[in-house]
């Protein structure tokens, strides 16, 4: 989860996108499968730890190791982590500081996107995992899979023709990450859709929560004068309360999910 430069605050990722983590996180884990009791698993970008502690909940393995390249992001999860099994360590996706064949799964939720050279990645998954072991990630659906960043960037359009929208996601399709996994050398790829849905009590909750998500969205506000500020917020308000002034708001969300296995002979 915590890959670039716009992932650099665990406090406020918590408060902007982390309810769609934890929220992802089991149907992350439903897809996936095979995970099972006495395992050992890689948590690669853990961020925050929710995956990772959601996998030790879950799964009771041995061992759950996150690692990330935020020191920010792995003392906020070590500082939050009630499980003796789980281990949070720095390091990156690009270069795993592990032995071929540590682990018997190994994940990354969120964060492949982010990941300056993703082959790469995906290939020391793949290595540090044992024969037959799984290798999975998921992102968000690049075709307006995050509903809440869809209405915002509208709403944005509207209020200011010459809003710049976020480049689309490379990896958030069921093709592109099949295509990803596959020429890591993983076998038996499959995809699927997740779809999880957040509501929220009111619109005020709705624009104070997305106001702090790291991304493009914060900065982009940051920029507005006061008064096209306003004007965004209100449009926004109209469109997902369809003029009404108060009530709760529930959006939903897609990401694609890739898994694969480490074939015997690599």
């Amino acid at each position: 989860m915590a890959q670039s430069d716009l992932h650099t605050d665990p406090e406020n990722y918590e408060a902007g996108m982390g309810g769609w983590s934890k929220a992802l996180a089991d149907k992350f884990l439903e897809f996936i499968g095979g995970i099972k009791e006495k395992n050992r698993v890689l948590d690669v970008g853990c961020g925050t730890g929710s995956l990772t502690s959601r996998i030790a909940a879950i799964y009771k393995p041995s061992e759950v190791i996150g690692i990330d390249p935020s020191t920010g992001y792995v003392n906020y999860a070590r500082a939050h982590n009630s499980y003796p099994h789980i281990k949070f360590e720095i390091g990156t996706a690009q270069k795993l500081p592990y032995s071929d064949g540590s682990f018997d799964c190994c994940l990354a939720s969120l964060i492949i996107q982010f990941v300056p050279d993703a082959i790469a990645a995906a290939k020391e998954m793949k290595r540090v995992t044992k024969p037959h072991g799984i290798v999975a990630t998921c992102m968000w659906d690049n075709s307006g899979g995050l509903e809440l960043a869809e209405r915002f960037w509208r709403a944005a359009l509207a209020a200011d023709p010459e809003a710049k929208l976020p480049s689309p996601n490379q990896y958030g399709s069921s093709s592109a990450l099949s295509e990803l996994w596959t020429s890591a050398g993983l076998t038996a790829v499959t995809t699927d859709a997740l779809v999880i849905s957040i509501e929220f009590s009111s619109f005020e909750h709705l624009w104070e929560v997305h106001t702090k998500t790291q991304g493009p969205a914060k900065p982009y506000i940051s920029s507005l004068s006061e008064d096209r500020r306003h004007l965004l917020k209100e449009r926004l308000r109209n469109d997902l309360l369809k003029g009404r002034r108060e009530g709760s708001v529930r959006l939903h969300a897609q990401a694609w999910a890739v898994r694969g296995l480490v074939p015997v002979q690599q």
